[in-house]
């Protein structure tokens, strides 16, 4: 006991508070200031933090990764389609996110009430549950998408299916910075996104997928159609993109960067 008491004397605990999302400037200053460091998942985030009021030396940036090794394999096109009730012919585009006001879903149903015109061999799939489900399935309907944008809920095997999409979409208005698009890009998926948050790191523009302005419909429509007329550019951004995950947002770097975050918070006396 008494070497343990020795130990917590040389290296006094500190409180490490994780960041994920934007939160209110008052609950900033007040829930802070509880922590000695706070790590942000994206330089974005961090960004956000500091315009609210933290010192830069109390916010280190660790970005998230995924463990890109469930989705480095090949998904059976057909397998897929039957999956989710697909014509043989269909290009899909996939948001995976939580059915809430600020992932951006609204947009996605403006592009395909425009797109389904040029485009009628797209289809959409809501990956995902959350409070706005039957609001959303209600706009479905009555703009009468039903058959182009199906809702399957949330799905534990995801890892499995990613890799069928065409196309990742997700028109955030904010975000920390989008673990569904390291894992698209992890499955050679090409992203568009929005340009918020920490989404211009997890897609590199022109790299790995397309940014487009927060809340803008028409940009995102107009990626989108970009994305299915170019089957070349959809490629060369999905294999850019899965040799960027495996390249840049490794779990082993992840680990070490928090790890290097305590050891140096252990070390001040």
């Amino acid at each position: 006991m008494g070497r343990h008491c020795r130990e917590a004397d040389r290296h006094p605990l500190r409180a490490v508070a994780p960041r994920h999302n934007p939160e209110p400037r008052w609950l900033v200053a007040l829930k802070y200031r509880l922590y000695d460091h706070v790590i942000t998942i994206s330089d974005g985030i961090r960004a956000v933090l500091l315009s609210e009021g933290l010192a830069p030396q109390r916010v280190s940036c660790v970005r998230s990764a995924v463990d890109a090794a469930p989705y480095l394999e090949p998904v059976d096109g057909v397998a897929f389609r039957r999956e989710f009730g697909l014509p043989d012919n269909a290009r899909v585009i996939g948001v995976v996110a939580q059915l809430i006001a600020r992932k951006g879903h609204r947009y996605m149903i403006e592009a395909m009430a425009v797109l389904r015109a040029s485009h009628p061999d797209v289809r959409v799939i809501f990956f995902g549950q959350g409070p706005l489900r039957e609001e959303l399935e209600a706009e479905v309907a009555e703009r009468g998408l039903a058959e182009v944008i199906r809702f399957a809920g949330f799905r534990t095997d995801l890892p499995r299916w990613l890799g069928g999409l065409d196309i990742l979409a997700h028109p955030a208005d904010m975000e920390g910075l989008g673990v569904s698009l390291l894992q698209a890009s992890a499955a050679a998926v090409p992203i568009v996104t929005s340009r918020a948050g920490g989404l211009p790191e997890a897609v590199a523009d022109g790299v790995s997928g397309l940014l487009i302005p927060p809340g803008d419909s028409a940009a995102l429509t107009a990626a989108l159609v970009r994305l299915l007329d170019d089957a070349g550019l959809r490629r060369r951004l999905g294999e850019a993109g899965r040799a960027r995950i495996l390249a840049e947002f490794s779990v082993d770097a992840m680990v070490e960067g928090n790890l290097a975050v305590y050891r140096r918070l252990i070390s001040r006396n």
